[in-house]
């Protein structure tokens, strides 16, 4: 269920140590490093299996990176994830847009990792972004000199260091991870008064928003395709990472009391370029800005689960960074 679902955030902070070029969006990059590092610790097959991990519950690869379905899951959850379970973390570039670095120069990176399994693994992350980092990532290639890994703890994301140089700072402790009852906790702080209902909203979109309700592209920020597409990515990640599936008790309420926002106004715009894979240039695209939203019911209710949105990403290529936002209450 959800509100059995952890995540730990941290933060990758580099000293660059060669000049190199950068994409716009660096999420992809990193994702690539990652994987590569990762497929090299866990992966037993000579290459990575062409069509999914086939071993996933003796394979750490293909249970925390491409996992696959489980004959055990309820049909319909299967059917929402059409075949493609989300792997078990998320990379967000920080919002950095530089298309170049120079020497001496920091680059950051944030990294969160989702359920219980991939948490236990957070040190072979950690190691797997040490190695990319001296050896390269991306090309032209960005080295660094890894200076601090910080923990991203609590509502307020404070900074809890457990790297500094090649010095381990020592294990997060219980508070580090992020959980449904820290949501709720800042949905109470974020309440303009004690008790007192929710109305407005707004949400800034930091990086492409895509998202497809019937399948047609959203090219306008509406609440519920919105709603829709982030309560569909949470009852996913908690079925594949969490303690099994989110009930349609808990989250088809919230549906109902998202139909009822409205779009109020936005500044938004639908951004284009593209990633590079093994098939050739990928468009990137969705939109990014801020957009104001109103109800006439209290949407107290939904703010824990736009909170957590924050760190899960929503909509398409969530994985290496887009559809991220921020949330606030006006």
């Amino acid at each position: 269920m959800l509100a059995e679902l952890r995540l730990l955030r941290l933060r990758f902070t580099l000293e660059v140590t060669t000049p190199a070029d950068l994409p716009v969006f660096k999420g992809d990059m990193l994702r690539r490093a990652l994987l590569w590092q990762l497929a090299a610790l866990w992966c037993r097959q000579p290459s990575r299996c062409a069509h999914g991990c086939q071993a996933p519950t003796a394979c750490l690869f293909g249970q925390l990176l491409e996992p696959v379905t489980q004959l055990d899951w309820a049909e319909p959850i299967r059917r929402l994830m059409g075949g493609t379970p989300p792997p078990a973390y998320v990379l967000w570039d920080g919002e950095d847009r530089r298309q170049a670095v120079a020497i001496g120069e920091p680059f950051s990176f944030e990294l969160a990792l989702f359920g219980a399994a991939a948490i236990r693994q957070f040190p072979a992350f950690i190691a797997a972004f040490l190695v990319a980092a001296e050896q390269g990532i991306g090309q032209p290639r960005l080295r660094g000199r890894m200076q601090r890994v910080d923990l991203l703890t609590g509502v307020e994301g404070t900074a809890r260091p457990l790297l500094l140089g090649r010095a381990w700072q020592g294990d997060p402790a219980g508070d580090a991870f992020v959980k449904y009852v820290d949501a709720q906790a800042w949905s109470t702080q974020a309440a303009p008064a004690a008790g007192s209902p929710v109305t407005r909203l707004r949400l800034r979109f930091l990086s492409p928003l895509k998202v497809e309700m019937r399948g047609e592209t959203l090219r306008e920020p509406h609440f519920t395709p919105l709603a829709r597409a982030l309560v569909r990515r949470l009852r996913i990640l908690s079925q594949a990472h969490g303690a099994g599936e989110w009930p349609q008790t808990e989250y088809g309420p919230l549906l109902d009391l998202a139909d009822a926002v409205r779009l109020d106004g936005h500044e938004t715009t639908w951004l284009t370029g593209s990633r590079h894979s093994q098939r050739g240039d990928m468009p990137l695209e969705g939109l990014v800005g801020q957009a104001w939203y109103s109800s006439p019911d209290d949407l107290r209710p939904l703010l824990p689960v736009l909170w957590l949105g924050q760190w899960a990403h929503v909509g398409k290529a969530a994985v290496w960074g887009n559809g991220r936002y921020e949330v606030d209450v006006l």
